[in-house]
């Protein structure tokens, strides 16, 4: 096939959240992306007979805290879609992810997913962490028809302090 197949576009930008917990944890945690959006080349001939086909390249990911708050907290890392389908009937089912340091893939949902979650212990001078997100999607020859399937992935992080 010559058509390009999928190309799932990233929306994510760097998100600055404050600490949930006693009035007094006013920190703030931050989520940054690198690397190219998320997209896959035209598929092939053995993309079709694996199944599927993996993203040109990962999607790394970077927390960061500051002023942290005394005592633990934990700070999590969620994926999801914000649409059921990549377009021409696709489902976002088709498309699975994992984390760079972990084996199982995990169909995308509409629902919130854990991507990593981290317990710490606050510092006046916080801390930072970094991961990959790797994807791959679905190839059936009978109802993948050529086309460019898109999506937006939703990639948040939130903290909280017990």
């Amino acid at each position: 096939m010559r058509n390009a197949f999928a190309r799932v576009v990233s929306r994510a930008v760097a998100v600055s959240l404050l600490f949930a917990g006693s009035a007094q944890s006013q920190a703030s945690v931050q989520l940054a992306f690198s690397g190219p959006p998320v997209s896959f080349a035209s598929p092939t001939v053995a993309d079709y007979t694996a199944a599927r086909l993996e993203t040109t390249a990962p999607l790394p990911f970077q927390i960061s805290t500051t002023s942290e708050p005394t005592g633990s907290f934990t700070t999590t890392v969620y994926i999801r879609s914000s649409s059921a389908t990549l377009g021409g009937g696709k489902s976002v089912a088709d498309m699975e992810w994992r984390r760079g340091d972990e084996s199982t893939w995990r169909a995308l949902t509409t629902t919130d997913a854990i991507v990593e979650s981290r317990v710490s212990n606050g510092t006046a001078q916080g801390h930072s962490w970094d991961n990959t997100i790797y994807f791959r999607i679905a190839l059936r020859w009978t109802s993948d028809p050529p086309a460019i399937y898109t999506g937006d992935l939703v990639i948040t992080v939130s903290t909280t302090q017990p």
